[in-house]
C-alpha cells in the first residue's frame, strides 16, 4: 500500500506525466484494476457518482484501415460495473466540466478523441523508467489491485469481478501471490516423530 501511494505521488509530480495527462489515467487504473484500453474507453455516462461505480463497457483497439474504435468485451465478465474509491470519484469530478456531454471521454487523447493504448503504454513506460521503476508495467497495476483486495480478505470471486475475469481460477492462478498454507498438517504429521528425531519431534 505504501509503495502504491509513493508511486502515485511520483507520477503526479513527473513533468512528462503531467504534460501527457497520465497522472489521472494511471490513478484510474490503479484505483480500479482496469486495463489501459478499458480506461481509455470510459465515457462520462459510464460513471455513477452517487453509487461510486463505473460501467466498463469495452476497450479501445486500433483496426487497420479504420483507426481507433471501442470494442465490446469478449466475455460477459469483461462488461462489468466496478466500484470506485472516493478519491477516484473526486478525481473524475475535478477533471470533468459541469457542462460536459454524457458521451464525453473521461480520458481523451491530448488532441481529442480516443486515446491510443499502444502510445499510452509507451508513454507510461518512459515515465516508469524515468522514475526508476524499470520493472514496472501497467499490468502490475492490476496485480496490485488483486493483491490489496486479497490481503484485505475479499473473496477471489470479488477480485475476479473487479478485474473482469470470467473464471475465478484465472484470478487465483495469475494474480494472487502464493501464501503459506496453514493447513494444520504440521501438527498432524508431527505425530510421525519418534525418539530418534530429537528436539521438535512433536511437530509443534
Amino acid at each position: 500500500m505504501d509503495e502504491a501511494r509513493t508511486l502515485r505521488q511520483k507520477i503526479r509530480t513527473h513533468e512528462k506525466a503531467v504534460r501527457w495527462d497520465l497522472a489521472d489515467f494511471a490513478d484510474m487504473m490503479l484505483g480500479t484494476g482496469c486495463r489501459i484500453g478499458e480506461t481509455a474507453a470510459i465515457h462520462l455516462d459510464a460513471i455513477d457518482f452517487n453509487e461510486g461505480v463505473v460501467a466498463v463497457r469495452g476497450t479501445v483497439i486500433r483496426v487497420k484501415g479504420v483507426g481507433l474504435i471501442v470494442k465490446k468485451p469478449k466475455s460477459d465478465a469483461g462488461e462489468r460495473i466496478v466500484e470506485l474509491a472516493g478519491w477516484t470519484v473526486d478525481m473524475i469530478r475535478r477533471r470533468m466540466p459541469e457542462d460536459a456531454s454524457p458521451d464525453a471521454l473521461v480520458f481523451p487523447a491530448q488532441l481529442g478523441g480516443l486515446r491510443d493504448p499502444s502510445n499510452t503504454s509507451a508513454d507510461l513506460r518512459q515515465v516508469f523508467d524515468d522514475l526508476g521503476y524499470e520493472w514496472l508495467t501497467s499490468h502490475v497495476f492490476r496485480r496490485t489491485v488483486a493483491t490489496l483486495m486479497d490481503e484485505a480478505g475479499l473473496s477471489a470471486r470479488a477480485v475476479a469481478d473487479q478485474l473482469g475475469h470470467a473464471k475465478v481460477s484465472m484470478t487465483q492462478d495469475h494474480y494472487f501471490a502464493r501464501k503459506i498454507a496453514r493447513t494444520g498438517a504440521a501438527k498432524v504429521l508431527g505425530q510421525l516423530a519418534d525418539e530418534s528425531d530429537g528436539e521438535g519431534q512433536s511437530g509443534g
